[in-house]
């Protein structure tokens, strides 16, 4: 199975194969690894590819690796966990910190408030050079998606948390619309943030 896996990422790298083929290829393939429904018949459009529960790290992973432009994310709860170093969780924000390298434009933001928890990864991006912010305390930000390429949208109940990654029963979808991108990035860009954090100043 990893060897399909494997043959279905070296595609993306070859120009004449759309990228929606390779996710419908590799949400078919990861259907069959994980007990779980096959969604790839009952897409509803070809436009929009559902991720169901374990589905969703393999996808999004391939996909930021091949972000040429942009990698825009909002997130209720990001957390890495000292008993899972290579968790799916871990290996998607070091896939953020290695696009930052590359010269992709990474730019997240976390919901504020203390009991999310979110500071461990909030300081894991920062320290590497992401840009990431909070939201305000004003406001709780409840979404989670991303935007790739103002392209690409994943959106759905998956966080970046062990649970999501392993245990829970979660959905999302792909979506490849430049202008459903661009009304999720103009709300990315309403978010109220919260004031530098002290000594960011």
């Amino acid at each position: 199975m990893i060897s399909r896996i494997s043959r279905g990422l070296s595609l993306v790298a070859r120009p004449v194969v759309p990228v929606l083929a390779f996710i419908m290829i590799m949400v078919m393939v990861l259907s069959f690894q994980y007990a779980g429904p096959s969604v790839y018949a009952a897409t509803p459009d070809e436009n929009v590819v559902p991720l169901i529960s374990r589905q969703y790290f393999q996808v999004v992973r391939a996909a930021m690796q091949h972000a040429k432009k942009s990698i825009i994310c909002v997130f209720y709860e990001a957390r890495l966990s000292p008993n899972h170093p290579f968790g799916g969780e871990s290996l998607l924000l070091r896939g953020l910190i290695s696009a930052a390298k590359r010269g992709v434009d990474v730019r997240v933001i976390l919901e504020g408030a203390p009991e999310r928890n979110n500071k461990f990864v909030y300081d894991f991006l920062k320290n590497a050079g992401v840009n990431v912010s909070y939201d305000s305390d004003a406001m709780t930000t409840h979404s989670s998606f991303i935007i790739i390429d103002e392209e690409w949208t994943i959106i759905g109940s998956h966080n970046w948390t062990v649970g999501a990654q392993r245990t829970n029963n979660e959905a999302s979808v792909v979506v490849r619309s430049k202008e459903v991108a661009k009304v999720l990035r103009d709300t990315f860009d309403h978010i109220p943030l919260k004031e530098a954090q002290e000594g960011e100043k």
